[in-house]
């Protein structure tokens, strides 16, 4: 029977492991990694396996810590995993130093981890070194991103949203997220073209062009993120990129300003495979900023992108 403790419980209840069993039967698997770090001089040793459609994570310490601690790191392990993998594993079974918690465990998990939907993966093989390096890297970027990684998981994860809302949480992401690299110097986003409005002189009654200077709109950052992060992910569209990006805004329009009447949206047959397709370009604008290699992210999501369109051509705008 599960040992039902409240997450103040949690907070105060010490263990030295922790394993969690997922399940997501969309594709199956065989993966293995072991690595270890240490915080507060506490030594964690994780290991994560996966075969067929069960993932399997375990947490160990060389010295009893708050159960939470181990939780907390056991989550940061799956979104950390969910960049690649593209999908969460539901979990079906949580123990805390032999003790069943999965019912306690359950009431108080995120929506999206709850998930078990279709993986669209960028399939990045790691060896034991490089899963322990990129993610420690992922936890500092994590507490950067803040809302922007939690607000994009939601929007792709959580069970019971249509797409054009998915599309318009997803898209509100890039503008955050945007103004964050554009901060760093690691995106440009040029302003819309200067207008110009006739005005008249009230004391002279004589007309003259007043200078309107460009704004950093919304389309401004869609449109820089597609034409820097995504030529292999939008490569079919990428001609007609600004006519597909217009539609996105719009439907995103249509949504959070509860517009009936928007025109030039998504039809509802391609909003499902573009809010995929925007899902696809945030991951892979993670992985580049953990500092993976740019040609080896590209040569494992060219061949996904290309298995997927084949798979769903007649939904490409």
């Amino acid at each position: 029977m599960s040992q039902r403790i409240t997450y103040e419980d949690l907070k105060k209840q010490t263990n030295s492991l922790l394993e969690w069993h997922g399940m997501n039967n969309t594709e199956l698997c065989f993966e293995k990694n072991c690595f270890s770090f240490k915080r507060n001089h506490i030594n964690y040793d994780v290991d994560i396996s996966v075969v067929g459609d069960e993932k399997v994570i375990k947490i160990q310490v060389d010295r009893p810590v708050p159960l939470e601690r181990m939780y907390l790191y056991l989550c940061d392990i799956r979104r950390f995993e969910y960049l690649v993998d593209g999908a969460f594993y539901r979990m079906t079974k949580c123990k805390g130093d032999g003790s069943d918690i999965t019912e306690s465990i359950a009431s108080f998990e995120l929506g999206y981890f709850k998930s078990e939907n279709h993986k669209h993966k960028i399939p990045l093989e790691l060896s034991d070194k490089e899963y322990k390096h990129y993610f420690l890297k992922w936890l500092k970027l994590q507490s950067t991103l803040g809302i922007i990684n939690q607000v994009a998981l939601f929007a792709s994860c959580v069970s019971g949203l249509t797409a054009d809302l998915r599309i318009a949480m997803l898209s509100e992401c890039f503008e955050a997220l945007g103004k964050k690299l554009e901060k760093e110097h690691k995106i440009t986003v040029y302003p819309e073209i200067p207008t110009a409005r006739k005005v008249k002189c009230k004391n002279c009654q004589v007309e003259f062009d007043l200078s309107i200077p460009g704004k950093k709109t919304f389309m401004c950052y869609i449109i820089a993120f597609v034409e820097t992060y995504g030529e292999i992910i939008f490569k079919t569209e990428y001609k007609r990129r600004r006519t597909l990006l217009r539609k996105i805004v719009k439907t995103r329009n249509m949504v959070f300003h509860v517009n009936a009447g928007q025109k030039q949206t998504l039809r509802g047959r391609h909003c499902g495979l573009y809010a995929i397709k925007l899902e696809w370009m945030l991951r892979y604008i993670l992985l580049l900023e953990l500092g993976f290699p740019k040609d080896r992210v590209d040569s494992a999501l060219e061949k996904e992108i290309i298995n997927f369109e084949a798979e769903f051509p007649q939904l490409i705008y």
